[in-house]
């Protein structure tokens, strides 16, 4: 994963969260509930989309969100 920081965007319209960790093109994604994770051609996490993201309810997931950072190779701050 490249050194700079993950690119965050929320659009409330639709209530899609994104993060993009690296400028690529997704070859491929894993698709689990209302999360999307986009790879690139060497298997590196180049994005993930959370959909139905609602910032209110965010506070009560975050012990989720801090136990699939420490399971991932994707470092994610949750507070």
């Amino acid at each position: 994963m490249n050194k700079k920081n993950p690119k965050i965007s929320y659009d409330r319209k639709s209530g899609v969260l994104s993060i993009e960790a690296k400028r690529g093109k997704s070859v491929d994604s894993d698709i689990q509930g209302n999360i999307v994770v986009d790879y690139d051609k060497k298997g590196d996490i180049i994005r993930f989309n959370l959909y139905d993201f609602d910032f209110n309810e965010f506070k009560g997931s975050a012990k989720a969100i801090e136990d699939f950072s420490r399971n991932s190779n994707f470092p994610i701050v949750a507070r």
